[in-house]
C-alpha cells in the first residue's frame, strides 16, 4: 500500500463547540490507509488507519472527526458505513502536538462515495457521492402544515444557528488565568467528564425542555446533561450550592422564560481556557417564536473577577417533531497513548 500524504488546499481554521483546533494544522491533507479499529463514540469517533511509510514499514494513524457522533448520526453516517479491513482515504489536518494524529473532514470509502465529517463544508473529494451533507431528520419532515404554537416550550429543540461573544474582555486576572491553560491535559472533553455553566448551552445537539411543576428540567444531549430551574425561587434560594451548573432560577415573563444562574463552579467560560469565577451571574431569556416552530436563547453573563463589562450570547433553536435526545455514548481520548 503506498503512502500518500499531500496538501489539497490552504484554508483557515474553524472553532468547535466541543474544543479548539487550535493543534491541527490549517492545511488539508490527503492520507491513504486501512482500518484497523473504529471507535463510533463522542467527543469525536476515531479511525485508526494503517498506513505504508516511505520506508515501506507500516505505522498507525489516528483519524478523528470533526464532528460528533450523536452529529454525524443524524446526517447519515454512522460507524457502519466503515469497516475493518477497508481501505479508504482521509482529507485531514495533521495534529502539531500529538503524534500520527489527524482531524479528519473527509473520507473517501472507495466505492465512489464520500462520508462527509464536516457537515456544511464543500465535500473534499470530487466527483463523489456525498454521505453526511444533509440531515436525514429534517429531510424527512414537513414544517408548511405543522403549527407548534399550542405545544409551548416543553419539547425538544435543534440548533439552527448561533452567535458568540466575539472578543472577550477579559480581566489581567483572566489573561494570567489561561497562560497557563493546556487544551489537552485541562479540557473536560478528553476524560469524558461533564461541563458545566455556561458553555454547556453552546452545544450543536438538541436540548428538551421538561415541566415538572415547581421545576423546569432541562436535556442536553451532550454529556447527558440535565439543568433544574427552580420557579419558586424564594422557596428554594435556601437550598442553593455551588455545582457545575449553577443554581438557576425561573420565572415567566408572558411567554418568555427568564432564568438567572449563580453559583456555578465550573472554571471556565470558553472551550479556550478563559476562566470564570462562581461570582458569574447569567440571565437568560428563552423566548418562544410568533410561529410556534422556533425558540430563541439569549444570555447576558457578568463576572466581576474576570471580564471587565457584560458579555452576550445568542442561540436560535428549531423544532422538529420526530427528534429525540440520543444517549451520549462518551470514549475518553487516546491523546496521551503512544501509536
Amino acid at each position: 500500500m503506498k503512502y500518500l500524504i499531500f496538501a489539497l488546499s490552504i484554508l483557515p481554521a474553524i472553532g468547535s463547540t466541543h474544543h479548539s483546533r487550535a493543534e491541527f494544522s490549517t492545511e488539508l491533507r490527503e492520507i491513504e490507509g486501512r482500518i484497523v479499529e473504529i471507535a463510533w463514540r463522542n467527543p469525536h469517533p476515531i479511525l485508526t488507519l494503517s498506513v505504508t511509510n516511505e520506508a515501506g514499514e507500516d505505522e498507525l494513524w489516528e483519524v478523528e472527526s470533526w464532528s460528533s457522533a450523536n452529529s454525524l448520526n443524524r446526517k447519515g453516517v454512522t460507524g457502519d458505513v466503515f469497516e475493518v479491513g477497508q481501505t479508504v482515504r482521509a482529507a485531514v489536518r495533521p495534529s502539531g502536538r500529538r503524534p500520527r494524529m489527524l482531524l479528519g473532514e473527509s473520507i473517501s470509502l472507495g466505492n465512489r462515495t464520500q462520508a462527509v465529517l464536516r457537515p456544511g463544508y464543500d465535500p473534499v473529494f470530487p466527483g463523489q457521492a456525498v454521505l453526511g451533507d444533509e440531515s436525514i431528520t429534517n429531510e424527512s419532515n414537513n414544517f408548511s402544515d405543522t403549527n407548534g404554537q399550542n405545544l409551548g416550550l416543553f419539547r425538544i429543540w435543534s440548533l439552527t444557528d448561533r452567535e458568540g461573544p466575539g472578543d472577550l474582555p477579559l480581566t489581567p486576572a483572566a489573561l494570567a488565568n489561561q497562560e497557563t491553560y493546556d487544551e489537552l491535559t485541562d479540557h473536560p472533553m478528553w476524560n469524558c467528564d461533564p461541563i458545566g455553566m455556561p458553555v454547556i448551552m453552546d452545544t450543536t445537539l438538541p436540548v428538551e425542555f421538561i415541566d415538572q411543576g415547581q421545576e423546569i428540567h432541562l436535556r442536553i444531549e451532550q454529556g447527558d446533561a440535565l439543568r433544574v430551574i427552580h420557579m419558586q425561587s424564594a422557596n428554594n434560594s435556601a437550598d442553593s450550592t455551588a455545582s457545575i451548573m449553577g443554581y438557576s432560577t425561573g420565572e415567566w415573563e408572558g411567554s418568555t422564560l427568564v432564568v438567572t444562574t449563580t453559583e456555578s463552579s465550573y472554571p471556565y467560560l470558553d472551550d479556550d481556557g478563559a476562566a470564570k469565577s462562581e461570582d458569574m451571574q447569567i440571565d437568560e431569556r428563552f423566548t418562544l417564536g410568533a410561529d410556534g416552530n422556533s425558540l430563541s436563547w439569549e444570555a447576558v453573563l457578568t463576572d466581576p473577577i474576570y471580564l471587565s463589562a457584560p458579555i452576550s450570547m445568542r442561540m436560535n433553536w428549531e423544532w422538529v417533531p420526530e427528534e429525540t435526545i440520543q444517549a451520549w455514548d462518551c470514549l475518553e481520548s487516546s491523546s496521551g497513548r503512544e501509536l
